[in-house]
């Protein structure tokens, strides 16, 4: 990945930009009014819009909150050679044409503004002009702060596994059908075998987080603990959930732990955003646990050697 900015092992910071921050605001960075359609037909016309605009239109699309570090990674994923610095100048033109949106978010504890790109109606018009099937209505780019950062830590878990492992026999981000509905499934394997399913929940602590938490874990434990083969989830998953930084997962951990929340055969994994993208994968992965000490039981965190995690 050496078209980004910043690469994974280079990233030097305390707090993801994904995590909730003190007195963060986020501002729409767009046009007010939109753009006729035939100017931007005329656009597409002379080719000021052109082929690569259309690969980042879908990207956008497809990851439905992304960062220009994200939408490079993709596009890099697929082939398409492109450095962050193009793919910024791209996507201030398409903004400008409201093909697509922009927010800003800026916040009393970092300096850095973390900007967040979402499709419009034009870019809808333009991808089916493509025969790219695009089901984005309206409500899609007008989500909170909280589900945006939620989506944003989503990819970018995603993303790093899919940079680093070279054993990914598929990911699913839409779980329509599901009884239990992670945020994101990798399933991992040899010779296109599949040998572990992951589901990730991701958590971020805003307002009513924790009683979002004990819903979501509840499910999970139901599901795992009366698990039946099936042909969507043919072998029983691991589950991980990725919150904010330790601290946050410590929480996590003792609304399960109070609430009787572990399945019966398996531990609930812990990761962070940090964790994902500044560790080796195989030791990204922590389980907690109490220990007895002087007549007290004192938290224990352990990192986990995860093998299929291993990086080629």
């Amino acid at each position: 990945m050496s078209n980004l900015f910043i690469k994974d092992k280079d990233i030097n910071t305390s707090k993801s930009p994904f995590a909730k921050y003190e007195g963060e605001v986020k501002k729409f960075d767009g046009r007010d009014s939109g753009i006729r359609i035939d100017h931007i037909m005329m656009k597409v016309k002379k080719e000021y819009v052109f082929g690569v605009d259309f690969d980042i239109i879908e990207t956008i699309y497809k990851l439905h909150y992304s960062t220009s570090r994200m939408i490079t990674q993709y596009l890099n994923l697929k082939g398409i050679n492109i450095e962050q610095g193009k793919v910024q100048k791209r996507l201030n033109f398409l903004n400008r044409l409201t093909i697509i949106s922009r927010y800003k978010v800026v916040n009393e504890e970092s300096s850095t503004n973390t900007r967040i790109y979402c499709l419009e109606y034009m870019g809808k018009r333009l991808l089916q002009s493509r025969d790219v099937e695009c089901q984005w209505k309206q409500t899609d780019s007008t989500l909170s702060l909280s589900m945006m950062k939620k989506i944003l830590s989503r990819n970018q878990v995603l993303l790093t596994y899919r940079s680093r492992l070279n054993n990914i026999i598929e990911y699913k981000t839409d779980f329509e059908n599901y009884k239990f509905k992670p945020d994101l499934e990798i399933s991992l394997g040899n010779d296109g075998k599949v040998e572990e399913i992951i589901w990730f929940l991701v958590l971020r602590s805003y307002d009513g987080w924790k009683e979002d938490a004990e819903n979501k874990i509840r499910k999970f434990k139901g599901f795992i603990d009366y698990f039946k083969q099936e042909v969507a989830v043919p072998i029983k998953p691991t589950f991980v959930v990725v919150g904010e930084d330790d601290k946050h997962l410590f929480e996590i951990f003792k609304i399960a732990l109070i609430n009787k929340l572990q399945p019966k055969d398996q531990s609930i994994k812990y990761t962070s955003d940090l964790r994902v993208i500044g560790n080796d994968l195989n030791k990204s992965l922590i389980e907690f646990a109490l220990e007895k000490q002087g007549g007290k039981y004192k938290p224990k965190l352990k990192e986990l050697n995860f093998t299929l995690l291993k990086e080629q």
